[in-house]
């Protein structure tokens, strides 16, 4: 899986993305590093300060309950009781977006327990709400959430890109360049009409999202 780009990530102009490595599960250290950069910040959620060795990265940030890690972070640290509101990534994220940071990169949020990964697609909601674009990465897959004006450049032609309703009834679309377009289409979140598309034709790829917001999943096929 090459590295997805999209202009959503950099609309409000910051230099560095906030990586978030959250506790989960991560198999491909190698392709995870290729979505860290040079100056990014990095920010440990809890048990997610596991994989710093791992990624061969510092971490500048600790934030966590530590139900999920028991050592002693080398690093600043900000330390919340295990009954609380927030989930640690969400935590990690709204420390980010104190820092002024608009482009997040979440490793280790996919996958595992199902619970947390759908706290997960509600923290980048979260992100979107606030002026910020977001990212969930696994070695299999890339989750974005859209929404008016925001562009996306998948770059994985040939496999699977599916498109949902996220947070609302329903949501106006056009795509093309894909298997399956779409003029103004409206699709209803009790219907996955979107699911497993894929892009065709790159030079041709456009994706237009005219009312509410699309959640993209890209993945990798069997």
């Amino acid at each position: 899986m090459k590295r997805l780009g999209n202009k959503n990530l950099a609309r409000n102009g910051s230099k560095m993305n906030c990586v978030i490595l959250s506790a989960g599960q991560i198999t491909d250290y190698d392709l995870m590093r290729n979505y860290i950069q040079k100056g990014d910040y990095i920010i440990a959620a809890d048990g997610g300060y596991r994989h710093l060795k791992h990624l061969s990265v510092k971490c500048d940030y600790f934030i966590g309950d530590f139900d999920s890690y028991s050592g002693t972070p080398e690093c600043p640290s900000e330390v919340y009781p295990v009954q609380k509101d927030d989930t640690d990534t969400m935590l990690a994220a709204k420390h980010g977006l104190l820092k002024g940071l608009d482009r997040f990169v979440i490793l280790g949020g996919l996958g595992g327990r199902l619970d947390h990964t759908i706290a997960n697609l509600s923290t980048l909601e979260y992100l979107r709400s606030h002026g910020a674009g977001g990212m969930l990465v696994d070695e299999n897959s890339v989750v974005h959430l859209l929404g008016a004006g925001d562009i996306i450049h998948p770059v994985m032609s040939g496999e699977y890109l599916s498109i949902f309703p996220f947070g609302c009834d329903s949501a106006v679309v056009s795509i093309s360049g894909v298997q399956y377009p779409l003029t103004e289409y409206r699709l209803h979140s009790d219907f996955p009409l979107g699911v497993s598309n894929c892009v065709t034709d790159d030079s041709e790829f456009s994706m237009r999202i005219h009312e509410g917001k699309i959640l993209v999943v890209e993945c990798k096929k069997d």
